[in-house]
């Protein structure tokens, strides 16, 4: 095998590999389902073989089917039959103390219940070659499976009173209250989001925004809150879209600085773990926020203005979520409930809106779920623990946060296709958008020609897909690829000039060129960090600081470019 000597060195280290053969057989012959014969035969024989590999080794697998965390005391081993009816009986529990916010024969019917994943190499799959188009995939213990369990804010942490040494006495009862801790700590200055509440016994089933609907500094929005909030509607005050207001340096190895506030991203967890997340075509974990809410605190049902998916990660409480078929579905229930909040006393319409719903879901703590942001969706916060043995569900804050990814299935390309085909010339959001997928496009095609990596077939279908059916990525993407080759001439050139200097003008051997990891890092990491710096800060030289500020420079001005030309 041209991988022999990778694996006598390190046997996990092509375990990406033989995933993406197997991934790229289900891709090519059954497209509409991950878990097909053949992919859940080649999983087997994979499995099998990365097993025997383990044995010989004397090493464990570091993904495998089920995965127990001593500390939490999760086993996170949920499949099939066993899996739905340990949902089943989750959502009686909760549900029955949170008083059904919503209609108990919606929540257990049969066929709109969630589908499950149980390991983490799954979890991945379904995230890159996967189709949850309609549907709403759900990783029951999978933050610790991942190891994610632990990666809030340590200023969020301490105002929600999640810290080790808190007592339970001292938990936040309130998203108002997590303000009014956080306020002392300059923290509401650091950060900015939304702010929401709704008036209780309102019939309209609208919310409001404390200081304006903007993304913007938190302090201020409190401010607001507590001028315009009554004080009887303070416990449904929800904070949304949290984020750094400032990037902050970052040491992932997959960019320089990042506006999240969690200590490190699901996306740079993926990272760590050996996957090769700059296959995907989008994936935006440089900004995308945590949410604190109580119980029955909700977000509008909307659809996303980015044609992506959504990964949320549950830390506290429960999630109510619907969703709504793409296609007429979505345009009929957003043309007839757009931005209204589905919180009781549900109205008939809303009632009967549930029930057209394709999927409704309980997401638990400690679960993380998939779904497409370009089904209309809504979501109800349950703010209750999971039941225990011995004590019923018990009365907590809602916390979670998500990222925004496109995967690979050609579902989820050709949602992003006619969205980006049918955007107004105004919509900027959606040109950005277009811009970085095309980059990151790019820079896989850059990645092959330099045989830097080993792409599966799946990947490079799925670049060629969306690079056919759009001119203007595919204009995109050729500029890029000109100005990855021209970092590359710029940087040895520069690299040969100071290896002559420092040998008194004798001719050195040049360094080679980076990776096009390094040379494409923003866009694929599904944002231009436009803060991000060169020198010697992360070990660079300073001929790649000065390469690399002046080619931020190129792409600013051909975006503008774009801009002007749309």
């Amino acid at each position: 095998s041209p991988h022999h000597r990778r694996l006598q060195l390190a046997p996990w280290g092509a375990f990406a590999e033989f995933r993406s053969l197997a991934s790229a057989y289900a891709f090519t012959h059954a497209r509409t389902h991950s878990q097909t014969y053949a992919h859940v035969l080649a999983r087997t024989l994979l499995q099998a073989l990365l097993g025997a590999m383990g044995a010989f080794r004397g090493e464990a697998c570091p993904l495998t089917a089920s995965h127990h965390d001593e500390k939490a005391g999760v086993e996170c081993e949920a499949t099939g039959p066993s899996a739905a009816a340990a949902y089943q009986e989750q959502v009686k529990q909760v549900l029955e103390a949170a008083s059904w916010p919503w209609p108990e024969h919606v929540m257990l019917d049969p066929s709109k219940q969630p589908r499950f994943v149980s390991s983490v190499e799954e979890f991945w799959s379904e995230l890159q070659l996967g189709c949850h188009m309609n549907e709403v995939i759900i990783f029951p213990g999978g933050l610790h499976a991942m190891g994610q369990q632990d990666v809030m804010d340590p200023q969020i942490r301490a105002a929600l009173g999640f810290a080790p040494e808190a007592c339970e006495a001292s938990r936040a009862a309130s998203a108002y209250e997590v303000l009014e801790r956080l306020a002392p700590t300059g923290a509401l200055e650091r950060m900015k989001g939304k702010i929401m509440y709704r008036v209780p016994g309102s019939a309209e089933h609208k919310g409001h925004s404390a200081g304006g609907t903007g993304n913007n500094i938190l302090g201020p929005k409190f401010e607001a809150l507590k001028e315009e909030c009554p004080e009887e509607a303070r416990s449904s005050a929800y904070l949304a879209e949290i984020r750094l207001f400032k990037p902050e340096v970052c040491v992932d190895g997959l960019r320089k600085k990042r506006k999240s506030t969690l200590s490190r991203t699901m996306r740079e967890r993926c990272h760590t773990l050996g996957v090769d997340v700059r296959k995907m075509l989008f994936w935006d974990d440089y900004s995308e926020g945590t949410f604190i809410g109580g119980n029955l605190s909700a977000y509008d049902l909307h659809v996303d203005c980015i044609p992506s998916s959504n990964l949320g990660s549950v830390f506290s409480g429960h999630k109510l979520l619907a969703i709504w078929a793409h296609g007429p579905d979505t345009a009929s229930i957003m043309k007839e409930h757009s931005r209204e909040l589905f919180v009781p006393p549900l109205s008939a319409p809303q009632s009967a809106a549930l029930e057209r719903a394709c999927c409704v879901t309980l997401a638990s703590p400690g679960s993380i779920y998939v779904f497409s942001g370009t089904n209309a969706h809504t979501v109800c916060n349950v703010g209750f623990s999971s039941a225990l043995p011995a004590s019923p569900p018990r009365p907590c804050l809602c916390v979670s946060s998500y990222e925004a990814f496109v995967g690979l299935h050609t579902r989820h390309v050709d949602a992003l296709l006619v969205a980006v085909e049918e955007a107004s010339e105004d919509d900027q959001d959606i040109h950005e958008f277009t811009e970085e997928v095309a980059e990151a496009a790019a820079c896989i095609i850059d990645r092959v020609k330099g045989k830097e990596g080993h792409l599966d077939r799946a990947t490079l279908a799925s670049v060629n897909y969306v690079l056919a059916r759009s001119a203007r990525m595919q204009d995109i993407c050729d500029k890029e690829l000109l100005r990855l080759a021209q970092y590359d001439r710029e940087l040895t050139e520069r690299r040969e000039k100071e290896a002559d200097a420092a040998f008194g003008g004798a001719a050195g051997e040049a360094p080679p060129p980076p990776a096009a990891a390094d040379r494409g890092a923003d866009a694929v990491a599904g944002g231009d960090d436009e803060d991000a710096g060169g020198g010697d800060a992360d070990g660079e030289s300073d001929a790649d600081g000065k390469v690399r500020k002046h080619h931020r420079k190129l792409r600013k001005i051909s975006k503008r470019e774009h801009a002007s030309h749309d």
